[in-house]
């Protein structure tokens, strides 16, 4: 029996140097970093979904607009439709659809894309529009303000979103957009690295 006991410890040796080797720390925290920006998408999505079913609720409730509609028309029922929703969201807040754990994970999937070779190239086509605004929650996107280019660099690293609703940036500030109602539904301030 004792003969057994040095070769069962031969064989476990190297499965214990390998869970209490450095590279198995770090391979658990990979795995654990990988699941809490898994699961904050996966709330993200979640938040994004539960602000979809109110605003499609609110825009059931007016009228429809005609198959060719003036853009007068399309005008006023964005217009209608962003009041609906303000005044439903009245207490909303910066983080509210976003959550606490999607900054700092837009930040950490962009600051590559800004610091590598083209980062340059990738600012100047976001940057080419003037934003003189400090982009606010549950308000009108300003409609002097231009839409910036969301170059598909960037687009490739965020989740995808619903039809209706588009990643832009107002300076470095990335805010969630509701196309049909004109309004800015979350932002993250300083997603773009200084």
């Amino acid at each position: 029996m004792s003969n057994h006991l040095p070769r069962r410890a031969a064989v476990i040796a190297p499965f214990l140097f390998v869970l209490c080797s450095p590279a198995f720390d770090v391979n658990r925290a990979v795995a654990q970093t990988v699941n809490r920006d898994a699961k904050a998408v996966v709330d993200f999505q979640q938040r994004v979904k539960d602000y979809m079913t109110l605003q499609q609720k609110l825009a059931a409730s007016l009228p429809s607009v005609p198959d060719k509609a003036t853009p007068a028309q399309i005008d006023e029922r964005q217009r209608t439709l962003g009041k609906l929703v303000i005044a439903a969201r009245k207490t909303a807040k910066k983080g509210e659809v976003f959550g606490s754990e999607m900054p700092a994970l837009v930040r950490r999937l962009l600051a590559p894309v800004f610091k590598g070779p083209d980062g340059a190239e990738v600012r100047q086509a976001i940057f080419d529009e003037p934003h003189p605004v400090v982009p606010a929650v549950n308000v009108r996107y300003p409609d002097e303000v231009p839409l910036s280019t969301m170059p598909p660099d960037i687009l490739k690293m965020l989740p995808k979103l619903p039809e209706s609703l588009e990643f832009r940036f107002i300076g470095r500030h990335l805010i969630l957009l509701d196309v049909n109602a004109h309004l800015i539904v979350d932002v993250i301030d300083n997603a773009i690295p200084a």
